[in-house]
């Protein structure tokens, strides 16, 4: 009895195994300079909108988050980290939520499932924005 279910406990761990996502061993390529380059690569399979905070709305207020990160060998976006913000601290969490949702696809050439370093910005724009060229400015929107 007890040799059976150390049998049915191991083939459990080994089936779990199975099931881990693919890891890489490629080194991902830096494209945060060349955005556009990232479509060589991987398509946007899903994209999630950021849900626009009450209090932003209430006030009248646009921004942006900016974001560096990862889609690493399975199109998700990996370690997600704020470049830039504005205003700091409004935007943040609903776009962090957002982009953790992404997802991608490989290219037909992208048969390694090559990982890339990029950065996507998310807009939040209100009509009658109350900061509308500050956010203007610092987004490039």
């Amino acid at each position: 009895m007890n040799k059976l279910l150390l049998v049915v406990v191991w083939g459990g761990l080994i089936g779990g195994c199975a099931a881990v996502p693919k890891q890489s061993t490629l080194t991902p390529l830096n494209l945060t300079a060349h955005k556009e380059a990232v479509d060589d690569y991987w398509i946007t399979y899903r994209k999630v909108a950021p849900v626009y905070p009450q209090q932003a709305k209430n006030d009248k207020i646009s921004g942006c988050v900016e974001f560096s990160l990862l889609i690493d060998v399975n199109g998700r976006a990996v370690e997600p980290s704020i470049i830039k913000a504005f205003p700091e601290g409004v935007f943040d969490e609903q776009a962090a939520i957002a982009i953790r949702k992404w997802l991608w696809v490989p290219t037909k050439t992208n048969t390694e499932r090559q990982p890339v370093l990029t950065t996507i910005q998310h807009d939040f724009v209100v009509r009658n924005s109350q900061n509308a060229k500050a956010a203007y400015d610092v987004c490039k929107i």
